[in-house]
């Protein structure tokens, strides 16, 4: 039996070659969107570094994504949710408070009580702009304290 060679010309392998084609861009598609995305939110990301003198320190809602639970340090995109605004940094944090309830509710890491973002008193933790909830200050403060 005669073993068949390859034809480059041939038309079946012409279209191989078009679907590899189409495939390798498709590809190289989402990896350029994907990393557009990451650099998209990476500069959407914290403020660059607070000042230690900040860390601890009550900080006003509206500067806060509280999807990303970070204080940013300008002002974020309100979003009312029944009667309450919550904050986020993106049109991605806004469809998440939108949507999932568990966006908007915290922990409360000296009652362990669950808390609405949107009622919470919001404290930056770290000079990267990390945040945490508390029920008040009053608990705030007895978290402090231990």
């Amino acid at each position: 039996m005669k073993k068949k060679k390859f034809n480059k010309n041939h038309p079946r392998a012409s279209a191989k070659s078009m679907v590899y084609a189409c495939l390798a861009l498709g590809a190289f598609v989402v990896v350029v969107t994907a990393l557009g995305y990451w650099f998209y939110s990476y500069r959407q990301g914290p403020a660059t570094s607070i000042d230690p003198a900040e860390v601890h320190q009550p900080v006003d809602p509206s500067l806060v994504c509280m999807v990303n639970d970070a204080y940013m340090g300008k002002p974020q995109i309100p979003v009312p949710v029944n009667g309450k605004t919550y904050y986020g940094c993106c049109q991605g944090c806004v469809d998440k408070l939108n949507n999932l309830e568990s966006a908007r509710i915290a922990i409360d890491p000296f009652s362990g009580n669950p808390v609405d973002k949107s009622e919470a008193f919001i404290v930056v933790t770290n000079t990267q702009g990390a945040v945490t909830y508390f029920e008040s200050e009053a608990n705030y403060n007895a978290f402090k304290k231990n």
